[in-house]
């Protein structure tokens, strides 16, 4: 895995002070893991040259680390006899012209044996049980799979990691006199265009509360108690989203190509099986009650499968739904789902990643405390979003005091059942609570909202024998007088005037 050309290239990525690029102290840490790594794994001798000038590579990249100069560094080193005939080389490289071009290619061969040395960690295990299968000293069948699960799992979730890392570093640094701003303006751009984010379909969330949908590497999660539409609401803004019109939306024009699929909802379920979850789309999607969609399918009278193809090929758009029992998928599991969708579909097409819903997924990582594993879990769907640059919407449970409440105002974050983590790592808590005087609201509370406002109170008007969520409307205090002397819950048009009712 390393090579002298390799090495050689890691001298210019540090050394080099012509580069407008930062260099991090990560970028360093990264470099002399990838060579203690190689060195711990190679099986032959590596020649006493190359071996002097990776030794002197590391020395330099820890000298980096403890902050010092390039020029301090140069003069240190040319003090000692052990290192004297890289000086030449290394005079070179610190005056060096590379072209920013060159260096992105250095950085990503870095990049791509640190995901190596990521991705291997437990190589010694994977070889382990490989050997087991080969010789058949495994000690029954159900270990084996037990184990090899366990192995691959690891290595995905080693991957996962890494990738988290390299995203944070990319854009933890910037010194805002001297740097050069392109790579972080162009994440800034990718994430907050609107035309890269995943609409919900409600004109509301939309434009005044999430400012054009869901955004990539963001993770969003609707709580609520049983029966407040968790599973329901995620349904209808996948639906909403992939059946909106490219050439009424601006939002989705961009991408919309006609005749192909440009735009992937991936919706994991461990909530619904996939009947009912079909069912459920069809009767949101053509506004049917169960016994219509039976009386349909019974009689004939309509193709559901060829009405749907037709609703979502106009839009360019798919849906793929996978369920999988409660707690028996991880978030590696879910890795492993988004890269079978990328393999047909092309990463650029994930529109984003529903999963129905987080307390029931299950982590690698075993916990005494069961708060802690939500905690994990939920830092693990952070790093999907980070890592695949999708959006990542999931719903969770709350807690037992959301079954008393009245009006959205009463909804709040520490409703948030087991885990405070799943606040702190989301980027979006929105609540909803049943309406116990009427089954057609559910109240919601936005608690957390790090691209917009929050503690912002809505009511969804539902109509659930149909399972879905017809609207929207901003909501004042029911305690408190609107305005006409009249105590009420909802102002359905110019709320401190943002904006009219949907």
């Amino acid at each position: 895995m390393i090579t002298e050309s390799f090495i050689n290239s890691c001298f210019s990525i540090i050394l080099n002070q012509k580069s407008k690029i930062k260099k991090s102290k990560a970028l360093y840490r990264d470099i002399i893991e990838i060579l203690e790594f190689s060195e711990k794994g190679t099986t032959y001798e590596i020649p006493v040259n190359i071996k002097s000038k990776l030794e002197c590579l590391k020395k330099i990249a820890r000298m980096l680390i403890d902050d010092k100069t390039i020029n301090s560094i140069q003069d240190s080193i040319s003090l000692t006899e052990r290192y004297k005939d890289h000086l030449p080389f290394i005079d070179l490289l610190i005056n060096e012209e590379l072209t920013e071009l060159v260096f992105q290619d250095y950085l990503r061969q870095v990049r791509v044996r640190k995901k190596f040395v990521g991705l291997f960690q437990n190589y010694d295990e994977l070889v382990r049980v490989l050997n087991s299968v080969k010789d058949g000293t495994f000690d029954s069948l159900d270990d084996l799979v037990e184990d090899y699960e366990g192995t691959i799992k690891a290595l995905y979730s080693n991957m996962m990691e890494s990738q988290r890392n390299i995203t944070i570093e990319a854009s933890a640094s910037l010194d805002l006199l001297t740097d050069d701003y392109v790579h972080v303006i162009d994440m800034i751009k990718k994430k907050y265009e609107r035309t890269n984010k995943t609409p919900t379909g409600f004109k509301l969330l939309d434009d005044k509360i999430l400012m054009g949908g869901y955004e990539p590497s963001r993770l969003y999660i609707w709580g609520g108690g049983s029966g407040s539409g968790k599973s329901t609401i995620l349904n209808n803004m996948i639906i909403r989203s992939a059946t909106l019109d490219p050439m009424m939306d601006t939002t989705v024009a961009s991408k919309y190509i006609a005749g192909k699929t440009t735009r992937v909802y991936i919706y994991v379920t461990m909530e619904n099986t996939i009947e009912e979850s079909l069912m459920r789309t069809y009767q949101a999607l053509f506004n049917k009650t169960s016994q219509e969609m039976l009386a349909d399918i019974s009689t004939s009278r309509v193709d559901i499968a060829k009405e749907i193809k037709n609703k979502l090929s106009k839009s360019g758009s798919t849906i793929v739904m996978k369920y999988f029992p409660g707690t028996s998928v991880s978030p590696v599991d879910l890795m492993g789902v988004v890269d079978e969708v990328i393999e047909i579909y092309g990463k650029e097409a994930i529109a984003g990643l529903y999963i129905d819903y987080l307390d029931l997924l299950k982590t690698d990582i075993k916990y005494d405390i069961y708060r802690l594993e939500l905690g994990y879990i939920t830092l693990c769907l952070k790093t999907i979003a980070v890592q695949y640059n999708i959006p990542v919407i999931t719903g969770s449970q709350l807690g037992r005091k959301v079954y008393s409440i009245q009006n959205s105002k009463e909804l709040s974050l520490d409703q948030m059942s087991e885990s405070i983590k799943k606040v702190e790592h989301a980027d979006f808590i929105g609540l909803l609570a049943k309406d116990k005087s009427t089954k057609d609201i559910i109240h919601a509370q936005i608690g957390k909202n790090r691209s917009g406002e929050s503690d912002i109170n809505i009511d969804f008007t539902v109509d659930f024998s149909r399972f879905k969520f017809l609207d929207a409307n901003f909501c004042a205090n029911k305690s408190k007088d609107d305005g006409t002397g009249n105590s009420s819950s909802c102002l359905l048009s110019k709320f401190e005037g943002l904006g009219p009712r949907f």
